[in-house]
């Protein structure tokens, strides 16, 4: 397994605009960024790829707006019995207290 590249997502932006401008060769632009051209030929998939949901509509982002709301709508749900819990712990407490 090769080594992980210490490239932020703004540097591999601009490697992947560069190799998709033409402006050199492929194998040029891996050899000075220090990573493979297998490497550079993904990150370019992963950022057409990226686009090409951005562009999609509200297609991807519809299902992750379902997803957000219901996983929204279970954290309320145990806030509130978490609420509910703590406030039947505190009585249970007092009660004992005052029991003994």
């Amino acid at each position: 397994m090769g080594k992980k590249s210490t490239l932020n997502a703004e540097q591999r932006a601009q490697l992947v605009v560069r190799l998709l401008s033409k402006e050199e060769p492929a194998v040029q632009i891996a050899r000075r960024a220090g990573i493979s051209e297998q490497t550079l030929y993904r990150w370019r998939d992963e950022f057409i790829g990226g686009g090409k949901q951005a562009l999609g509509g509200r297609g991807g982002d519809g299902e992750q707006a379902r997803m957000l709301k219901r996983l929204s709508g279970e954290v309320t749900e145990r806030d509130q019995v978490i609420g509910e819990l703590t406030i039947a712990n505190r009585i249970l407490k007092k009660l004992s207290g005052a029991l003994s």
